[in-house]
């Protein structure tokens, strides 16, 4: 990775381009700036303006926080079959199920009142 150096004296230009590369890199903010040549404290004054840490900034620019999660679902389902009961269980029966199993399954719960 080359040195990154300060283009047509356009200092916040530049800041954000090494504050993107070091974020990019995974190395440590001292590591960087020592690879890069740059003043540490100068980094961490731009990373903090960059972050919306100074007192200029008004409360009403701040990204309001969302009212949902990211979730994530796995990718495959093992459930085939769902059976809501008459008692409100569900019975969940996997898919690959032999019919002889799922037939001896489906007559239990019948004689047992539950279908």
């Amino acid at each position: 990775m080359g040195k990154i150096r300060e283009i047509d004296g356009d200092r916040e230009q530049f800041w954000q381009m090494a504050i993107e590369t070091w974020h990019a890199s995974g190395l440590s903010v001292r590591q960087f700036c020592k690879q890069e040549g740059l003043p540490e404290p100068a980094f961490y004054v731009w990373r903090r303006k960059f972050s919306g840490g100074n007192s200029e900034r008004n409360d009403q620019d701040k990204p309001k926080p969302s009212a949902f999660i990211e979730v994530a679902m796995p990718c495959s389902n093992s459930v085939a079959i769902e059976l809501l009961m008459t008692s409100g269980n569900t019975l969940r029966i996997p898919s690959g199920v032999d019919t002889a199993t799922l037939s001896t399954i489906l007559t239990v719960a019948r004689s047992a009142g539950l279908c």
